[in-house]
């Protein structure tokens, strides 16, 4: 596939970017304790520091929080003193309920990603809170994963967030783009396939921010905070029915694997939106179940697609290759991010920024494959009207082509003030071949006609079958007397070259009539007018060429 070194290399240039250095690695903990065995609501925030010290137990990795489900509950943690502002940051909190209790241990800080007043200072990446001491309580609560925890330099932390922001900016920035300009091509052609595509791409725009924190913090977008977690669900399992039906019109999946596409309909549209609704209803009430079943069916929806799209495009079909190039990397990279966030292992900045990454990459490949969807009916149409407008058995112009170019040559000769003739050709004795010789004979002699004026054309010059054994022979550029030349050698290499043809004794011979265009002459009226000439030249006795006569000036005459 053509796109293929180019989208490997967009891939390349976006892995380098990953890589930079956005998170500001702390060694400031000294001591990281966990509290055993007592369920986070049970505690408050006033009643954990009268805890005896065997309450807490020591945890070896002194950056992860992980808990007796995920990681939830309360920790303490022992901070090196240092000089300088230093923050409390909490990586990835997702559903994550967070309090924080530090000196003077006046008050607890609470804060989620969800809320709809963050400090504008930093992204929310991670939840931030000010150090003011020693030792710090850190309380949890729905997190479904394991969370990770640094202390770090305030003005370190803001210019690696910095980094973060213009990282994901640049990746959200190209879904955008994309789908906005497919969004144009829809509104032009009003075909579905580009709708699909560019609410699938805006999908998961919305769906980055959302998995990011982004959207909480954003004007327009605020309100999703209210959903919490839910909302996230809601707009992940969206996308990806959308990108099913995109799927299934843009790779021809009904046409070429038509059973793999009944079941990828069921698993990666039907169920899912049965999830949604299942989600948004008040019954059951609780929804914990969702994230695990609905990662587990879209998992398999993903893995069916990619099954669908390769036999696909094993049996031929060329935009399945192009889905392959973009989804296959967006498959891995999610399932590995999930497997990194579920085993509380530290994001590294290619699984952090992967995911905006590849949604990008793919965004720009499939954009691609609709362009080449574009051209491939573009040729298709092309290939039709080629053939409409073709003799099947010359490869001339029919009548309908030839008089288009024949307006098309008359309003140019108007225009560039030039000149224009027709020739209206005409066997003699057709239909008398016909009824001895047979149609067979009667078919060579028009494409031997065909053959003979080819080879008498000059550039521009278009030869058309205007009807049974009736030809039209357009000549820009040519006044009448050198439409006369050419119509006198041809009538020569016809009588000449084609005198035994067939089977037949009587050589074969043309009548013509010349017609110059005149000023307010439309194509009816030229034809017309060669076509009386034609039939002038017959009854002078065929074999020979006649002049139109008419009482206006040329065209191209001043």
């Amino acid at each position: 596939m053509r796109v293929g070194w180019r989208g490997t290399a967009l891939f390349g240039a976006m892995a380098w970017l990953a890589w930079l250095p956005v998170l500001a690695q702390g060694a400031d903990i000294v001591r990281l304790e966990r509290l055993l065995d007592a369920p986070t609501s049970q505690i408050t925030p006033a009643a954990i520091r009268q805890l005896p010290a065997g309450a807490f137990t020591t945890v070896g990795d002194v950056h992860r929080l992980v808990g007796s489900r995920e990681g939830n509950g309360w920790w303490r943690v022992q901070v090196a003193p240092a000089k300088g502002e230093r923050l409390l940051l909490v990586y990835h909190p997702y559903s994550a309920r967070v309090t924080v209790l530090m000196p003077p241990y006046d008050r607890a800080t609470t804060q989620t990603v969800f809320d709809l007043a963050g400090d504008a200072r930093y992204s929310r990446r991670a939840l931030v809170f000010r150090l003011t001491g020693d030792p710090v309580y850190i309380g949890v609560q729905g997190a479904r994963y394991p969370l990770r925890i640094a202390i770090e330099d305030a003005g370190l932390h803001a210019a690696a967030d910095l980094n973060h922001t213009r990282i994901l900016a640049i990746m959200i920035g190209i879904l955008i783009g994309v789908s906005l300009l497919t969004s144009l091509f829809w509104l032009m052609l009003r075909e579905r396939v580009y709708l699909l595509y560019a609410a699938s791409m805006l999908m998961q725009v919305l769906y980055l921010l959302c998995a990011y924190g982004e959207a909480y913090a954003l004007p327009g977008l605020r309100w999703l905070g209210r959903f919490g977690a839910a909302g996230v669900w809601f707009v992940a399992t969206s996308s990806t029915v959308l990108s099913v039906y995109f799927l299934l019109d843009f790779a021809q999946l009904r046409e070429r694997a038509p059973r793999l596409c009944r079941v990828l309909t069921w698993i990666g549209a039907y169920l899912p939106l049965l999830l949604l609704v299942l989600l948004v209803s008040p019954w059951p009430a609780d929804k914990r179940w969702f994230p695990m079943t609905g990662n587990l069916l879209l998992l398999a929806a993903n893995v069916l697609a990619l099954v669908t799209l390769f036999v696909a495009w094993w049996r031929g079909g060329r935009h399945a290759g192009f889905v392959l190039i973009g989804w296959v990397p967006l498959v891995v990279v999610s399932t590995a991010r999930a497997t990194q966030l579920s085993a509380g292992s530290e994001m590294t900045p290619v699984l952090e920024y992967g995911l905006p990454a590849v949604c990008a990459f793919s965004a720009v490949v499939l954009g691609l494959g609709l362009a080449d969807r574009m051209l491939a009916f573009r040729r298709e149409r092309d290939t039709f009207q080629h053939h409409a407008e073709r003799d099947a058995l010359t490869g001339v112009f029919n009548r309908a082509g030839t008089e288009r170019r024949l307006d098309w040559a008359i309003a140019r000769a108007r225009k560039d003030a030039t000149d224009l003739s027709v020739l209206f050709l005409d066997l003699d004795h057709f239909k008398q071949i016909n009824d001895t010789h047979g149609h067979a004979a009667g078919d060579a002699c028009l494409t031997a006609l065909v053959r003979v004026v080819g080879e008498e054309l000059h550039y521009g010059d278009l030869l058309g079958r205007y009807g049974g054994e009736e030809f039209l022979l357009i000549l820009p550029d040519a006044g009448r007397r050198h439409a006369r030349d050419a119509a006198e050698r041809i009538r020569v290499a016809v009588e000449q070259r084609c005198a035994k043809l067939a089977g037949m004794l009587e050589p074969l011979t043309v009548s013509i009539g010349l017609a110059e265009c005149a000023r307010g002459d439309t194509t009816a009226s030229l034809v017309t007018r060669a076509d009386e000439a034609m039939y002038a030249a017959k009854r002078a006795g065929r074999n020979r060429i006649a002049i139109g006569q008419v009482d206006d000036a040329p065209a191209g005459a001043a």
